[in-house]
């Protein structure tokens, strides 16, 4: 199980990629933001973990949620993870498609970014149709691999750099960037362990999961936040930690641009390029059993929670899932200018940018709305131990709903506040809490319509098929 948890997080990803976004704010301090995004996701994964112990359902936070407060705050946790991670997913698999051609592109062929994202996406499709398990074990495989060499090159960075010990790293002053840079960076620190979460929406297909699972969420959580400590400090002192706040956003490929030759630059690309796959894989069989899950208590369109005959797997929800990614990168793609997508590729111009855009646009959409949903859980955890009396459960569930609310801000900060006086903020970074907020009405609409229309289903909300 801490395959799933471990391969959605996807530290080789993350750490090559998201943590470019947060450097886009938190600059050289951005080991700071990833050491206060370990805390907090502590506290999430601490809530999970609870609820984990007594509550087995593919539903995973939806479930918790809805047991937690109630069916309303239930069906808006689930709609929002499962927007989250339909965009999150999408994101993924275009960050997929940039790190193949960018490595590629090294032995001096250029191929678009989206082929591919293609080929990745007819890869997911058919390993999430099969065995669960095969997925998972494959998943781990790549995902130890990938892990010890980044470790590697990230400690060849450390050991050649100018300063190889710096505290400023973990000072936002010392770093040249404000303390609400490190909220930005939080909030993007918090999204690189989302999938933590994610092994309980395999807890009905996991033997003895009230156990295994609440392990693979803290372990996940405490192994990726080591991780991400030095691949995010090695990225830090490699650049300078205050030159960082500069050239970290200007190289978008963070580890592979500080790394000292391009061998090593090509073995990051190729890490992160397996990881990102992988990622998505477990994105995708994360929203697709939620999906699975809500449609089979009738939340949503009841075919969605219909299991293939021969491979037992929630087919239709993973056809959905996979016309949504294709769906919003076309979007996206097509409502924005070229200038755009390149300033917010970082000034790239090539085959890569499309990618580099789309990526940053999804994953700046899906960040406030995961950290949302932890708030949510936060505060269901907060409302399950007061009822049963558990001290230790309101204490988790309050800090979780805390740092949920500090990431969310985080997340949309930049939305209303430009980066550097007088600079403009882009129209498709202006518009995210909008939209978050509008995904947010239609939710409450549809929970507000569904108990009035179809009671039944809205009595059968949050339905836990193995139960203590």
């Amino acid at each position: 199980m801490i395959a799933q948890s471990l391969s959605v997080i996807a530290p080789a990803m993350s750490g090559a990629f998201l943590t470019y976004l947060a450097s886009t704010k938190a600059g050289g301090a951005t080991p700071l933001a990833y050491l206060l995004g370990t805390l907090a996701m502590l506290c999430v994964g601490g809530t999970v973990a609870r609820f984990a112990r007594s509550l087995s359902s593919a539903g995973s936070m939806y479930t918790y949620i809805t047991r937690g407060a109630n069916r309303m705050t239930g069906f808006l946790g689930g709609w929002c993870y499962a927007a989250a991670f339909l965009v999150l997913g999408g994101a993924v698999l275009c960050g997929f498609g940039f790190f193949a051609a960018n490595l590629v592109a090294l032995a001096g062929v250029h191929v678009s970014w989206a082929w591919f994202s293609l080929g990745g996406l007819v890869l997911i499709t058919v390993m999430s149709l099969f065995d669960v398990q095969a997925s998972t074990r494959t998943q781990l495989v790549f995902l130890v691999l990938s892990m010890l060499a980044l470790l590697v090159v990230a400690l060849v960075v450390i050991g050649g750099a100018a300063r190889p010990v710096d505290p400023a790293a973990f000072w936002p002053s010392a770093a040249g960037v404000p303390w609400t840079g490190i909220l930005f960076g939080l909030s993007f620190g918090m999204l690189s362990f989302t999938g933590a979460e994610a092994s309980a929406v395999l807890a009905e297909e996991t033997r003895d999961s009230r156990r295994v699972i609440p392990r693979a969420v803290i372990g996940s959580i405490v192994v990726a936040g080591l991780f991400y400590l030095v691949i995010t400090y090695a990225t830090a002192v490699g650049f300078g930690v205050r030159e960082a706040a500069t050239a970290w956003p200007a190289s978008v490929a963070g580890l592979a641009a500080v790394a000292p030759n391009q061998v090593l630059a090509a073995v990051v690309l190729a890490c992160a390029a397996l990881a990102s796959l992988f990622c998505a894989l477990g994105v995708h069989l994360a929203v697709s059993r939620v999906l699975f899950a809500m449609g089979r208590e009738r939340a949503l369109p009841a075919w969605l929670g219909v299991l293939h005959p021969r491979w037992h797997t929630p087919w239709r929800a993973i056809g959905l899932d996979i016309i949504v990614w294709v769906l919003l990168a076309g979007l996206v793609l097509a409502l924005t200018g070229h200038d755009t997508q390149v300033a917010i590729a970082g000034g790239q111009d090539n085959e890569m940018t499309g990618g580099v855009f789309v990526f940053t646009v999804l994953a700046g959409l899906g960040t406030p709305l995961v950290m949302f949903v932890y708030l949510l859980l936060g505060v269901a955890g907060f409302a399950q131990g007061r009822r049963t009396g558990d001290a230790g459960f309101q204490r988790v569930g309050a800090l979780a709903a805390a740092v949920g609310g500090l990431a969310v801000f985080g997340a949309i900060y930049y939305s209303f506040v430009p980066a550097a006086p007088g600079a403009e903020i882009p129209g498709v970074i202006a518009m995210v809490p909008w939209v978050c907020g509008a995904l947010v009405v239609v939710g409450l609409a549809v929970a507000a319509w569904l108990r009035h229309t179809r009671p039944t289903a809205w009595s059968h909300m949050g339905t836990v098929f193995d139960e203590v």
